[in-house]
């Protein structure tokens, strides 16, 4: 006799994956707040440096590389649960 598997594909807030969502969620959020913050201080500086725009793209570019290792864990461990 096979086991239902309706009990895997739900996902309910004890889920280990529904923890993720949210996880990733957040991380998204903050990131978006966090370079749009970036974005908007060097727009409103009254003089514009190299260094601004330097630490503006590796705050960008680090945030992406998060979201995309953050995105695959994400997706990696859903695959795995379910």
């Amino acid at each position: 006799m096979r086991e239902s598997s309706y009990a895997k594909e739900v996902i309910g807030p004890d889920d280990v994956t529904f923890s993720h969502v949210w996880l990733t969620g957040g991380f998204l959020l903050f990131g978006i707040v966090a370079v749009a913050y970036n974005a908007w201080c060097l727009k409103k500086s009254p003089e514009r440096s190299f260094r601004q725009g330097c630490v503006f793209v590796c705050c960008a570019v680090m945030y992406l590389g998060l979201t995309l290792y953050v995105s695959v864990w994400v997706l990696v461990h859903a695959i795995d649960n379910g």
